[in-house]
């Protein structure tokens, strides 16, 4: 549609070969609430004013005008005249919001459109001879024209403007709790009374999507602001709102933007005339206007589509027919009006005859006194129903009303105990969440790793900070040797119990700072020593059946891991090349350290596999 586009009277410019067109998306609702009315007794009962449209006319006729639209009862394709009436204006005149325009369009570019409109080639019913074309040469100069007419939009200057969208909020005093609070109003489609009503579109829901259509909130680049209160309504507090004692107190819905100026030097006067009556009134509704602006492009499609969100009214006013359906349309139209102004004549002469008769049946009764008012009156046992009747509304009355506060208090309960619910499950599912993450470290937790640190300490090798050796520069105690051999004892048995698997030829006992190792004879060995000579051999006899302890856990090892290879090469008491048993301190010392290495790259593989 173009920019200066109309609603005139439209008019056929073709015939299509199409079924018609049920009821169009806009102006149907006026049809159908016609149609569903209740026809009178002289009418058909199918009765539709559409039911017989004019036949389709076969000729194809070329009329002025750009904006495309099909006779919703014969199929026909219709164009609307050329008007010199912008959609903006239009739209101005529907919906009095207020455009604000950041850039004026050169008049120069203007008047140059207007020129090549006027230039434009229009097609006529027949030719300047009066004589009528035939369809192919119709045809394409209709395709010559829609091409001009095509690169004369593209050619146009698009004015962007900004909208405001205006919607008013409004709320209630819910009265269930003891404490009055504040909530949305409740939906009620007959006063058209709903939490959010729209100014730009006169739609109402429970909140703003219902309001404004999604295809402008999906679009945040479309909007420049925020939905921002309007204080400059008469008679609002310090958040805008302006209260009132029921919705109809409000009136019709009024536009912020309408005579805003005048609305703002008025406020202070107004505020001060009329704070008596203010507060004297109960306030229990109260609306506020919310405000957001946002751009249009200013094109024709933009312009079309702000039209179609203020045309219900519009579409209702004229609804795209052609002139012979619309004519047949007001024939049937004029011939039900007869036929109903002449049910209710009939109507008329029946009810007057009818009061007629009663008065005439009423009197005849008075006269022969079988009814008599005074006598039921005065009848006593009529005024003791009548006062049974009242008291028995009077309990009704009280009983309905204790059962609508006890209906609120249980509602107020209920909603407690939902809330009471609602935290109950939040902080389960919290507690449930710390848990979960908790297990998960714990699951990558590692104890081996520290109960049985093993490090260096530079040449001695160290298990939980014990060193393990002797050398002749620094000589350790044999009581700091004694616990550290017990923990390694400890280490080796616990990797043993872990990976399930017993030693091939030993048995290990550990005991701390005392622990022992018994060989397949069941002989036990200690490996402890204080330094003396006579111990020694003893003491070497255990590191060596410890050592082939540490070998067959090493076995044990590579055989579920086969890629897993240790740093040292253990066999018959040897260890690296350097012998496990007592006697140069410096080998000794290394030997141990090796020993150490080994079994922390077995407390590796137990972690990962176990």
């Amino acid at each position: 549609m173009s920019s200066n586009g109309s609603l005139h009277p439209p008019k056929i410019i073709t015939a299509l070969s199409r079924p018609p067109a049920t009821i169009g998306a806009h102006g149907g609702s006026t049809l159908t609430a016609l149609s569903s009315s209740p026809a009178p007794s002289s009418a058909g009962a199918s009765f539709s004013p559409y039911a017989k449209s004019p036949a389709r006319n076969a000729r194809r006729v070329a009329m002025e005008g750009k904006s495309l639209f099909t006779c919703h009862q014969c199929g026909a394709l219709l164009k609307f005249q050329h008007s010199p009436v912008s959609i903006e204006e239009k739209i101005m005149k529907l919906r009095p919001v207020a455009y604000e325009h950041p850039s004026e369009v050169s008049e120069q570019r203007d008047s140059k459109v207007e020129d090549e409109e006027d230039q434009m080639p229009r097609l006529t019913e027949r030719t300047d001879a009066g004589e009528a074309i035939d369809a192919d040469e119709e045809e394409e100069v209709s395709h010559i024209a829609a091409r001009s007419s095509l690169s004369q939009q593209q050619q146009q200057q698009k004015t962007p403007a900004i909208v405001p969208e205006i919607v008013w909020e409004r709320q209630r005093l819910d009265y269930s709790s003891d404490v009055g609070v504040w909530v949305p109003a409740e939906f009620d489609l007959a006063n058209r009374i709903a939490a959010y009503t729209s100014c730009n579109r006169g739609d109402i829901g429970q909140n703003i999507a219902d309001v404004v259509p999604a295809r402008l909130l999906n679009k945040p680049h479309l909007w420049i602001s925020d939905w921002e209160v309007d204080y400059s309504s008469p008679h609002c507090d310090e958040e805008g709102w302006v209260y009132a004692s029921s919705h109809v107190d409000f009136g019709k819905l009024e536009e912020p933007h309408v005579h805003r100026e005048e609305a703002v030097k008025n406020d202070e006067l107004s505020r001060t005339a009329k704070k008596t009556d203010a507060m004297s009134q109960e306030r229990v509704v109260r609306r506020r206007c919310l405000i957001r602006k946002r751009r249009i492009d200013g094109s024709d499609l933009s312009w079309f589509q702000e039209l179609l969100d203020c045309s219900t009214v519009l579409l209702k006013k004229r609804l795209p027919t052609c002139h012979d359906c619309e004519t047949k349309v007001l024939s049937r139209f004029t011939q039900v009006l007869n036929e109903l102004e002449e049910d209710r004549a009939q109507y008329e002469d029946f009810m007057a005859h009818f009061v007629d008769e009663e008065r005439a049946s009423a009197r005849t009764l008075s006269d022969d006194g079988d009814y008599n008012a005074d006598e039921w009156h005065l009848d006593p046992e009529l005024c003791a129903l009548e006062e049974e009747e009242r008291q028995l509304k009077a309990e009704l009355e009280a009983i309905e009303d204790e059962t609508v506060q006890v209906t609120a208090k249980r509602r107020a309960f209920l909603q407690h105990l939902l809330g009471l619910s609602r935290d109950e499950r939040q902080s389960v599912g919290v507690f449930a969440v710390h848990a979960s993450d908790m297990l998960r470290r714990l699951q990558r937790y590692n104890v081996c790793n520290d109960v049985f640190h093993i490090w260096h300490d530079g040449l001695f090798g160290t298990i939980n900070g014990l060193r393990l050796g002797r050398l002749p520069s620094k000589p350790v105690e044999w009581v700091e040797i004694n616990a550290a051999m017990g923990q390694a004892v400890l280490l080796l048995a616990t990797i043993a119990d872990r990976a399930g698997f017993e030693f091939s030829r030993n048995r290990l006992v550990p005991r701390g700072s005392f622990s022992r190792v018994v060989n397949m004879y069941g002989k036990e060995y200690s490996l402890y020593s204080d330094g003396g000579m006579f111990r020694r051999r003893g003491f070497n006899q255990a590191m060596i059946l410890f050592l082939e302890c540490v070998e067959d856990a090493g076995r044990r090892a590579m055989k579920e891991e086969p890629l897993l290879k240790f740093p040292y090469k253990v066999e018959r008491g040897i260890i690296g090349g350097l012998p496990i048993s007592l006697g140069n301190d410096e080998q000794w010392t290394r030997a141990l350290k090796y020993m150490l290495t080994h079994l922390k790259w077995l407390l590796a593989w137990i972690s990962k596999r176990y």
